[in-house]
């Protein structure tokens, strides 16, 4: 195994280059992972062309991952080399800042978001050894699909969904499919999926819920919770003035760092606002599980797997509108690795 890789740097909006650096050794409780798949999420692309400020230049991001362990660091058992991974990617802290759950670490970094944490769009990778999760069942492809999923069943956690409930999710992109998911997962008895894009509705629909387009929302409504998928001004009116009072929106997109929202409409109806980012622990293991099991799909949601070399040309379509899959996923094109 040669001892340099490559890596996508972000070089700022709209452009990336690629590299060859020196593999990461491991260090004492890290495992280096060998890269075999890295999903493009939406805070990424948002960073790649300056909406949200959230990735700086020089990093490389990715944080959507899976791979083989390719060497254990001093003081490390296992898992053994070769066995199939992901990895959570948020580092919490030892629990010095008093959080409870691992999500509400007031020092909490993310692997690939965090700007000096190397991301996936590498070869390899160093983590700590107790982020890292064994597939089992789970392929290595769907294995990519972990976090953002986790993401999702977050979110409907944090929204309190119910058996018997109408919701309403605003975005189709690969959030608001997969939260489209999990509220069913949690008993929905509807969800609607508010997207302006044909081909996102169309993806709704094959999923087994109920496509709208932005015009069509209030007619549909009201809904008993609501989630913002996107996290612009539109979608954030949206989600909120088609609930009941006393009702939850939950924001998870991040697609703007600022937006408006109708205080009127908050306050008077004394609606609920709560904010979605990360999951404790527990919940991205529970998300694999729901994935292994089959009680989660990502067979829609995964689009086309490019090459490394052509990663930074996906970004650069899903940029411009060129491209509209929910995920598209790197593949390294590197095999398992042998003890």
């Amino acid at each position: 195994m040669t001892a340099d890789m490559r890596v996508l740097v972000f070089d700022g909006p709209h452009r990336f280059h690629i590299e060859t650096r020196p593999r990461p050794a491991p260090g004492p409780g890290e495992v280096r992972l060998r890269m075999a798949y890295v999903g493009i999420c939406g805070s990424d692309l948002h960073g790649y062309t300056g909406e949200s400020g959230r990735r700086l230049p020089g990093m490389i991001m990715g944080h959507e991952a899976s791979g083989w362990v390719e060497e254990l660091g001093p003081g490390v058992e296992g898992p053994a080399v070769g066995t199939p991974v992901t990895f959570n990617p948020s580092l919490p802290c030892d629990g010095a800042c008093g959080h409870g759950p691992e999500n509400h670490c007031a020092a909490l970094r993310v692997i690939g978001v965090t700007p000096e944490i190397q991301g996936a769009f590498a070869d390899a990778i160093a983590v700590p050894a107790a982020r890292v999760v064994e597939l089992g069942t789970l392929s290595l492809l769907r294995g990519a699909g972990v976090e953002p999923m986790a993401v999702a069943l977050q979110a409907a956690r944090r929204a309190g969904v119910e058996p018997g409930q109408d919701v309403l999710v605003v975005g189709g992109g690969m959030i608001g499919q997969s939260i489209a998911q999990t509220c069913r997962l949690e008993g929905a008895a509807s969800v609607s999926v508010s997207d302006p894009m044909l081909s996102r509705r169309a993806l709704a629909e094959a999923g087994g819920f109920r496509a709208l387009e932005p015009g069509q929302v209030e007619e549909a409504g009201p809904f008993d919770v609501s989630f913002d998928a996107v996290g612009i001004t539109a979608t954030a009116y949206a989600s909120i003035q088609n609930i009941p009072k006393a009702a939850v929106a939950c924001f998870v997109g991040l697609g703007l760092p600022e937006v408006s929202i109708p205080l009127f409409d908050v306050v008077v109806s004394e609606r609920v606002v709560v904010g979605s980012f990360c999951y404790p622990d527990a919940v991205f293991e529970e998300a694999l599980d729901h994935l292994a099991a089959g009680r989660l799909d990502l067979d829609l949601l995964i689009g086309s797997v490019e090459s490394f070399e052509d990663t930074a040309r996906s970004f650069e379509d899903l940029a411009t509108g060129a491209r509209t899959d929910a995920k598209i996923m790197m593949a390294t094109g590197l095999g398992a690795p042998t003890a």
